[in-house]
C-alpha cells in the first residue's frame, strides 16, 4: 500500500467518525430546545393566569414548618411565664402570712393628737386598734373610716410607721351649745347641728340653744355671734351666757342669767347691729347702769334699752 493510499483511508475514517458524532450533538440540541420551549410555555401560562387565582393557589399551598416552630416556642414561653408568676404569687402570700403573724410587727406605740373631748381610750375604742395588734394586719383606711363615723370626729388621718408605731391625728367637732331633742340633751356645734348626747364622761357646761320654727335662714348667724364674742366685738363672755334663742321676729337673743339681761340682735345688717350694741353695752357698763337694764335690742339702725321695774 502506498503512502497515498494510507492517507486516503485515514481521511475517510476521520470523516466517518465526525459524521457519527454529529447526530449526538443534534439530539442534545433538540433536548435543550424542548426544555426551553417548555419553560417558555409555563411563563406564558403564568402571565395568562389571573392574579386572584395565583393568590388562591399560594394560599392553599402548604406553609413552611418554621411558623409552627415559632408558635410552639411562644406558647412554651407563655407557660413558663405563667408558672413563674403563679410561683411568685404563692411566695408573696406566704411572706405576707409570715409577716402578719410575726411579733416583730406587733404594735407597741400609738400616738394620738388633736383629741380634746375624747379621751385616749375612747379614740382607741372608736379606731378599733390596741397595742399588741400586728401593724401590717391593720388597715389604715378602716381606722380612718371608723373614726370619721363617730359623732365627735370631723377629720382623721392615720400613719403607720414600721415596725411598731401608729400616729393618729384628729380634728374634733367642737360643741358650742346644748340642744334638747326628744327629751334628750345633746351637744351641738356653732351652727346648731347635733353632735352627741351629753354624758357624764365628757360633760361640758354650755348655753342652751332654743330654735323656733322657720329659723333656718338665721342659723348661720350663730357662728357669727360666737366669732364676734371671741374677737371682742360684742363685750360678752361666752361663759356668762345661759341660753341663746333664734326666732324669726327678734333674730338672735342672748340671755345672761347672772345679770338677768337679754340682748336681741336682728340679723339684717348684722355687723352694724353688733357694733351699735357693743358701744351701748360699753357705755352702760361705764356709767354702771347695766343693773337697771332688762333688755337691749339692736335693729333697724337703732338700739333700744328697756329698763327693769326696779330702775323705775
Amino acid at each position: 500500500m502506498t503512502l497515498l493510499g494510507k492517507n486516503k483511508r485515514a481521511a475517510r475514517n476521520a470523516y466517518t467518525r465526525k459524521s457519527a458524532r454529529r447526530p449526538e450533538n443534534s439530539e442534545g440540541e433538540g433536548r435543550l430546545k424542548r426544555v426551553l420551549r417548555k419553560i417558555g410555555g409555563l411563563l406564558r401560562r403564568r402571565e395568562k393566569t389571573p392574579r386572584n387565582e395565583v393568590r388562591e393557589r399560594e394560599k392553599d399551598a402548604p406553609r413552611p414548618r418554621g411558623g409552627l416552630h415559632r408558635a410552639a416556642a411562644l406558647t412554651l414561653l407563655l407557660i413558663l411565664a405563667a408558672g413563674m408568676l403563679f410561683g411568685a404569687c404563692r411566695l408573696s402570700l406566704w411572706l405576707y402570712g409570715q409577716a402578719t403573724s410575726s411579733s416583730f410587727f406587733a404594735t407597741r406605740h400609738i400616738d394620738i393628737s388633736g383629741n380634746v373631748r375624747l379621751t385616749r381610750d375612747m379614740v382607741l375604742e372608736y379606731a378599733g386598734i390596741k397595742e399588741g395588734d400586728n401593724c401590717l394586719a391593720v388597715g389604715i383606711s378602716d381606722i380612718e373610716r371608723r373614726l370619721r363615723a363617730t359623732p365627735w370626729v370631723a377629720e382623721a388621718s392615720v400613719k403607720r410607721l414600721l415596725p411598731d408605731r401608729f400616729v393618729i391625728r384628729l380634728k374634733e367637732r367642737m360643741p358650742s351649745f346644748w340642744v334638747q331633742k326628744d327629751k334628750t340633751l345633746y351637744y351641738a356645734n356653732e351652727r346648731g347641728e347635733i353632735i352627741a348626747p351629753v354624758e357624764s364622761e365628757n360633760f361640758l357646761s354650755l348655753p342652751t340653744l332654743h330654735l323656733e320654727a322657720d329659723t333656718e335662714a338665721s342659723l348661720p348667724y350663730l357662728a357669727r355671734l360666737m366669732t364676734d364674742m371671741q374677737s371682742g366685738g360684742l363685750p360678752v363672755e361666752a361663759s356668762a351666757i345661759a341660753s341663746v334663742s333664734v326666732s324669726a321676729a327678734k333674730g338672735i337673743e342672748v340671755y345672761l342669767e347672772d345679770r338677768e339681761l337679754r340682748l336681741s340682735i336682728a340679723t339684717d345688717d348684722w355687723a352694724g347691729n353688733i357694733a351699735r350694741l357693743g358701744v351701748t353695752l360699753s357705755d352702760l357698763a361705764r356709767r354702771q347702769e347695766l343693773r337697771y337694764v332688762r333688755e337691749v335690742r339692736a335693729s333697724d339702725n337703732s338700739v333700744w334699752v328697756i329698763l327693769n321695774r326696779a330702775a323705775g
